[in-house]
């Protein structure tokens, strides 16, 4: 029985890569959960971030579910780092670490959104708000990474000796 950490990781740390080339890490991309995808499911999910979409009845039982069965299987649970499921996260018990970009990196995460595909309604509701986000991180009283200048969460990870266990 694993018991796997749980890290909120703002847009563009790095999540969806670094579940992709390690075996013990998962990103629970939470439009899976939150949104009714089956009209979509051809457009790429970085795509989709950002269109009107139906919500998902489940949502967010379905979500804090996923999250409690993944930390069983996985050491690095990355999710949703929205305020508001931040809370939802405290009410379900589950205890997460924030990953988040210092203030003067927005810019390098604006063209990382660009790269990666993502629609300008979502990077400007992303870049728009994140003072504000930022404060609200600040404020919580969890353990915090904040991501410097072309630093990745991978990156983060390796240089403070977590364990990952690369894909064959």
């Amino acid at each position: 029985m694993k018991n796997g950490i749980v890290i909120a990781g703002f847009a563009g740390v790095g999540k969806t890569t670094l579940a992709k080339k390690y075996k013990n890490v998962i990103d629970l991309e939470s439009s899976n959960y939150r949104w009714d995808n089956s009209k979509i499911m051809d457009i790429p999910v970085e795509k989709r971030k950002g269109t009107i979409r139906d919500s998902n009845p489940d949502w967010p039982n379905n979500y804090m579910m996923a999250i409690k069965e993944a930390v069983e299987n996985y050491d690095i649970v990355l999710v949703w780092i929205k305020p508001e499921v931040l809370e939802l996260y405290e009410k379900f018990e589950i205890p997460y670490i924030l990953c988040y970009p210092a203030k003067e990196t927005l810019a390098e995460y604006e063209e990382r959104f660009k790269k990666r595909g993502n629609n300008e309604t979502y990077i400007r509701r992303v870049i728009d708000t994140y003072d504000e986000r930022f404060e609200q991180f600040e404020s919580y009283p969890v353990d915090k990474i904040v991501l410097e200048s072309k630093q990745t969460l991978e990156g983060y990870l390796i240089k403070n000796n977590y364990k990952l266990k690369k894909r064959i």
